[in-house]
């Protein structure tokens, strides 16, 4: 995971983070950001709170609404981005109902 436009750095409307994941991204939601998902390579499984799923392949795009609950599984690399800019805490694990990231 590499941060690419920081919120404490570059201002407090967007960020943007590369990430390579190999296997399971646990589900969350976040009241604080519209997060956008940009798949660079790779395969992905999406699921959300109203039990709908979505493949997401390279150059897909997978657009997260503010305080939906989503997971994903799958290998690979994408941008995830942020608007407003990700703040440490912004994430609500739902499974473990815990905040991260």
């Amino acid at each position: 995971m590499r941060q690419l436009v920081k919120g404490e750095k570059d201002g407090p409307d967007l960020s943007v983070t590369w990430v390579a994941i190999e296997g399971i991204h646990g589900r969350l939601k976040t009241d604080a950001s519209t997060r956008v998902y940009y798949i660079l390579e790779g395969d992905f499984q999406f699921s959300f709170d109203d039990s709908s799923t979505m493949t997401a392949t390279d150059g897909d795009v997978v657009v997260i609404y503010r305080s939906s609950v989503y997971g994903f599984t799958g290998i690979g690399k994408y941008l995830v981005i942020n608007g407003p800019a990700f703040r440490e805490g912004d994430d609500v694990y739902v499974e473990e109902g815990i905040s991260a990231e």
